[in-house]
C-alpha cells in the first residue's frame, strides 16, 4: 500500500516540477516543529485528477485554534495544509476508539460530529506519511489499522437510519423516501467498499472505488441507488428492490440491540392552540395535533428497527420536524 501512495504522490508533485522537500515547506511553521507530516486527500486515495489539490495534514505540539486549510499554490499545484494540536488530535482518537457507534444515547448533532471525527482521523490514519518523529509516525501506522472498523460501523448505522427514514417517508413524501432509501444503499455500499480495502471517507468516490475493486454486482447496486424514481408509482417497487440490496450488504450486521430514536429536532416548539397542540419549526412549518396524541408535548420516542411508528410520530418526522437517530440498549 505504501508505494501504492508513494508513487501516487510522486506523481503529482512531478506533475509540477517540485521536490518533497518543497512540499514540505509549504507548511507553516509558525505553529510549531511538525511531530508529524502527512499526505492526504483524494490525491494520495487516487482519484484524484487535473484540478485535484494536496492535502497536507500536519501535527504540531500546541493547540491551534483553527483547521481551516493554508493554501499554496507552488508551481500551479495547490497544496491545502491542514494543522491539528497533538492533544486535539489525541482526544479525538481516545474518544473514538473508546465509544461504540451506535451509542446508548444518540442527540441532534452527534451524527454531525461523529462523522467530522471520522473524517479527521481517517485523513491522518490512511494518508502517506512523508515526515514525522518515531513517535508519531507509529501513532499513524496504528491508526491505520484502526480505521476500517470505525468507518464499517458508521455506513451500517447511516444505512438503517436512511432505510427507516424511507419507510417512514414512503405515504407521505414518496419521492423523498426513494432518495432516502437509495442513500441507504450507498451507505451499505460504503461499507462493503471499506471492507474490501477502498477506505476513503468520502462518499462522491463511490462508484470509482466500485469499480477499481472490480465489482459488477456493486457497480449495479450503486447504479439503482442513484437512479431513484421520477414518479410516485413506481416509488414502491424501487424501494423493495433497494431492500432486497440491503438485506444483502448488511447481511452479517448485528443489529438486535438498536432502537430508532425520534426526537424535536432544533426550532421545533409547541404552543397551545385551542383544544390542540401546535408544533412548528422556525416558525416556517407547522401542525396542529389532538391533545390526547403521542406527540402532543416535546419527547424522544423510540422504536424497535422493526416496530410500526404511532401516526402522529410519523407525520410530524415527514414535515422534518423530528430529527431521527440510532441507538443501542
Amino acid at each position: 500500500m505504501d508505494d501504492v501512495r508513494i508513487g501516487r504522490f510522486q506523481g503529482y508533485i512531478e506533475r509540477y516540477g517540485l521536490t518533497e522537500q518543497q512540499v514540505l515547506d509549504q507548511v507553516e511553521a509558525a505553529f510549531g516543529e511538525p511531530l508529524l507530516i502527512v499526505a492526504s486527500g483524494s490525491v494520495i486515495a487516487g482519484f484524484g485528477n487535473d484540478t485535484s489539490d494536496l492535502d497536507i495534514y500536519t501535527v504540531v505540539e500546541d493547540d491551534v485554534a483553527s483547521t481551516l486549510p493554508l493554501m499554496s499554490y507552488p508551481n500551479g499545484a495547490r497544496i491545502d495544509a491542514i494543522i491539528c494540536g497533538s492533544q486535539q488530535l489525541l482526544h479525538r482518537h481516545r474518544e473514538i476508539s473508546s465509544s461504540i457507534w451506535p451509542p446508548q444515547e444518540i442527540g441532534p448533532g452527534d451524527v454531525r460530529a461523529k462523522r467530522k471525527s471520522i473524517d479527521v482521523i481517517t485523513r491522518y490514519g490512511l494518508g502517506l506519511s512523508l515526515s514525522g518523529t518515531d513517535q508519531w509516525i507509529a501513532w499513524q501506522q496504528r491508526l491505520e489499522a484502526e480505521v476500517s472498523e470505525w468507518i464499517g460501523d458508521w455506513h451500517a448505522v447511516e444505512a438503517y437510519r436512511m432505510h427507516a427514514a424511507a419507510k417512514a417517508l414512503i405515504s407521505h413524501k414518496p419521492l423523498v423516501a426513494a432518495i432516502r432509501a437509495g442513500e441507504a444503499l450507498l451507505a451499505a455500499l460504503e461499507r462493503h467498499a471499506a471492507a474490501h480495502g477502498e477506505s476513503y471517507f468520502k462518499w462522491k468516490w463511490l462508484g470509482e472505488k466500485l469499480e477499481r475493486l472490480g465489482d459488477p454486482k456493486a457497480l449495479s447496486a450503486y447504479e439503482q441507488a442513484v437512479s431513484p424514481p421520477l414518479s410516485a408509482f413506481d416509488v414502491p417497487h424501487y424501494i423493495e428492490r433497494i431492500e432486497n440490496s440491503l438485506n444483502f450488504y448488511l447481511s452479517d450486521v448485528d443489529s438486535s440491540s438498536w432502537r430508532l430514536s425520534l426526537q424535536p429536532a432544533v426550532g421545533t416548539s409547541w404552543e397551545t392552540f385551542g383544544q390542540e397542540q401546535l408544533v412548528s419549526r422556525w416558525g416556517l412549518r407547522a401542525a396542529a395535533v389532538s391533545e390526547k396524541s403521542a406527540v402532543s408535548e416535546p419527547s424522544t420516542w423510540t422504536y424497535a428497527l422493526t416496530e410500526k411508528w404511532d401516526p402522529d410520530v410519523e407525520a410530524l418526522f415527514s414535515e422534518d420536524m423530528l430529527w431521527l437517530g440510532v441507538q443501542s440498549e
